[in-house]
């Protein structure tokens, strides 16, 4: 029996140098997984459906994140909950950098590794990242109907982002290099 909740993912979470990897999450997510399948078989549940994580049949999870952190943003901006294991390695990550007492950044909190402007988590994968107005057009013309791009980014800018003045076709001028950028 461990002698903590998620000992073994704390465990990796401590080699990998912070809470915000994907491998810690799958991991807390087998945790969580055979605590419901205990708490099934002891009789503490009544249906696995009373246990459940109300994302995991949403269509946005076929999306693959760079960590937890992205994840967790991700789902909020676009009003869904978090898996279970992303809110469970969000925890660790800010219970580590309130612990820290302000001897710790943020970047070395989620991410292992202290802050330098040019290498720092954000920047790197900004254009990638659903943060990207370009990325989060992408994606959401990819879950859309078949539209027009045209009639697509008109939606997006005025829904998203309340922008009823950009240039449509400037809009999409650079939608198109973003994409081709990110093909190379």
């Amino acid at each position: 029996m461990p002698s903590s909740r998620f000992e073994k993912a704390a465990a990796l979470a401590e080699r990998l140098k912070t809470w915000n990897h994907n491998d810690v999450a799958k991991t807390v997510r087998e945790c969580l997984d055979q605590e419901i399948k205990n708490a099934l078989v002891y009789g503490l549940a009544d249906s696995e459906t009373g246990l459940s994580v109300h994302t995991k049949g949403h269509p946005f999870n076929a999306h693959e994140f760079d960590n937890p952190a992205e994840c967790f943003h991700s789902f909020i901006a676009v009003g869904l909950e978090p898996p279970a294991e992303v809110m469970i390695c969000m925890s660790k990550c800010i219970g580590e950098y309130f612990k820290a007492g302000g001897q710790q950044s943020l970047d070395k909190a989620f991410f292992g590794i202290e802050h330098v402007s040019s290498k720092s988590y954000a920047r790197k994968n900004h254009d990638k990242s659903l943060a990207s107005r370009y990325a989060l057009f992408d994606e959401i013309m990819n879950l859309s109907s078949a539209r027009s791009l045209a009639h697509g980014a008109e939606a997006f800018l005025s829904t998203h982002y309340g922008d009823f003045t950009t240039d449509i076709d400037s809009f999409l001028t650079g939608y198109r290099r973003w994409k081709n950028n990110k093909i190379k």
